[in-house]
């Protein structure tokens, strides 16, 4: 069995909800940050997510990284939040709050066990909610599903993908009529 690294758990965890690694070294308006990965979520995450090791960069050096992108960001107009994870040993308070004037910290530690580490990064990660139960203990979608049309069966079994899905999804039915109409039209000229 191979061992991973802090860092690489962190990457596993992240490319997992859909955030994009970014290409190293890590370039903002310019400028070149020495950080050990860095990612950039996709809507509707848009975080810019550093990764720190205080393990093999001191705190001076990853407060140093973090105050330039938060600086590089700015002179950019961007938008995205900055958030930091840091794996390693935690530093002192006082340096933790030195941090956060730049970006969000999110100290995950040296976490070895998954759950450990999805609890840490749960502002960043999509969330899971529970499977819906009426008062009886009945799974409402199973009881909604039992009772459904073909149409409906698909519209329920895409909304575990998101509001997005279902929406191009209906889209694509609304439409439907329309294109069939266009074709015969073409066909008749």
């Amino acid at each position: 069995m191979t061992q991973t690294t802090p860092v690489e758990r962190v990457a596993k965890a992240l490319e997992a909800a859909n955030f994009r690694r970014m290409a190293y070294p890590l370039q903002i308006a310019g400028l070149t940050f020495d950080t050990p990965a860095a990612f950039v979520g996709a809507p509707p995450s848009p975080d810019l997510v550093v990764v720190g090791d205080s393990t093999v960069q001191s705190t001076r050096e990853i407060q140093r990284t973090v105050e330039g992108v938060g600086r590089a960001l700015d002179v950019m107009q961007s938008r995205r939040p900055l958030t930091l994870v840091l794996v390693g040993p935690r530093p002192e308070s006082k340096a933790i709050s030195a941090l956060s004037r730049f970006a969000r910290v999110l100290p995950v530690g040296e976490s070895a066990d998954t759950a450990s580490l999805d609890n840490w990064l749960a502002v960043l990660l999509p969330l899971r909610l529970p499977k819906p139960v009426d008062a009886r203990g009945v799974d409402s979608l199973d009881e909604l599903r039992a009772e459904a049309d073909p149409l409906t069966h698909e519209l329920i079994d895409l909304a575990v993908q998101g509001t997005e899905a279902v929406a191009a999804r209906f889209a694509e039915l609304v439409e439907q009529p329309f294109a069939e109409i266009d074709e015969d039209e073409e066909e008749a000229s």
